[in-house]
């Protein structure tokens, strides 16, 4: 059963109010400490039931399509709000995994056929795919970085999770960058308009695109970072289709309503749905 489409659903799940909510401008002083904390938790809240998300249209460039559970990893972020009883040793990398999944889609090649290598080479393989820059135009095949031994990203990261994972070195640089500053920003509709039209151009050209959302720093706040990769029309609105690193067998759904200007996410297993707002990662060297 899908979410229905309305900015004020985390209000109406979490009980706490049946109007819509009016968003509230941060004092960036007071709040810029808290944004770090923010971010450390890449999602938060107690879980809400899950919500359901429909077909997406496919990106229409000449590389294949970006697909969750081929192109995905197979292992999840954890969230530590769900994990408060025990320790959490691969937590807040939402970030770090969103840009490597972008990345072994536009600058890598899997070869099934090719013998399997030892764990120090795959490890060595992944650190040159993320050390590549995240923006760049995907790479030709005769170009691409070849991973020998597995079919895809997801059956690699499963079969070489601690490999894979000690490539992504320490999550703190992706954490504390001055891209992650604007989640205590207010991004006006006009903007948000405009990122909803620049996603569409992104998928086409066979892009996926990292992107923020946002709630913090509303209660049971959502502050997270996905990867866009398909989407299709509904009336008037869009449903974009983003890999979740928190819940890697599922894609997340990500709504533009074009009446308010406003994005705003379905109930996941680690937060509320509702109104977000959102803001491309990785789209340059600075942000």
């Amino acid at each position: 059963m899908e979410t229905p489409h309305r900015p004020d659903a985390r209000g109406r799940e979490r009980g706490q109010r049946s109007g819509p909510r009016r968003p509230r401008r941060p004092s960036p002083p007071a709040l810029l400490l808290l944004a770090v904390l923010a971010l450390a938790a890449c999602a938060a809240g107690p879980p809400p039931p899950a919500g359901a998300t429909g077909a997406a249209r496919a990106p229409a460039g000449a590389q294949r399509a970006f697909r969750v559970g081929r192109d995905t990893f197979a292992f999840p972020n954890i969230v530590r709000a769900n994990t408060p009883d025990r320790p959490a040793g691969f937590a807040n990398y939402c970030i770090v995994m969103v840009r490597g999944a972008t990345e072994f889609y536009r600058f890598a090649r899997f070869a099934p056929e090719a013998p399997p290598v030892s764990d120090a080479e795959y490890e060595r393989l992944t650190r040159r795919v993320l050390d590549l820059p995240a923006w760049d135009a995907p790479w030709p095949e005769a170009r691409r970085i070849v991973v020998p031994g597995y079919p895809d990203l997801h059956a690699f990261s499963r079969a070489r999770e601690a490999a894979v994972k000690a490539a992504f070195g320490p999550r703190w640089p992706s954490m504390v960058h001055w891209r992650n500053w604007r989640v205590v920003w207010w991004q006006s509709g006009a903007h948000q308009a405009g990122l909803a039209r620049e996603l569409v151009d992104e998928v086409d050209a066979g892009r996926p695109a990292p992107l923020m959302i946002t709630s913090f720093p509303e209660y049971d706040y959502l502050n997270h970072a996905v990867l866009v990769y398909a989407y299709r029309r509904s009336g008037a609105g869009l449903e974009f289709e983003a890999y979740d690193p928190n819940d890697p067998d599922n894609p997340l759904g990500v709504h533009f309503d074009p009446g308010s200007r406003s994005f705003w996410v379905e109930a996941v297993p680690y937060g509320p749905g509702g109104r977000i707002r959102a803001f491309r990662l990785f789209g340059s060297p600075l942000l």
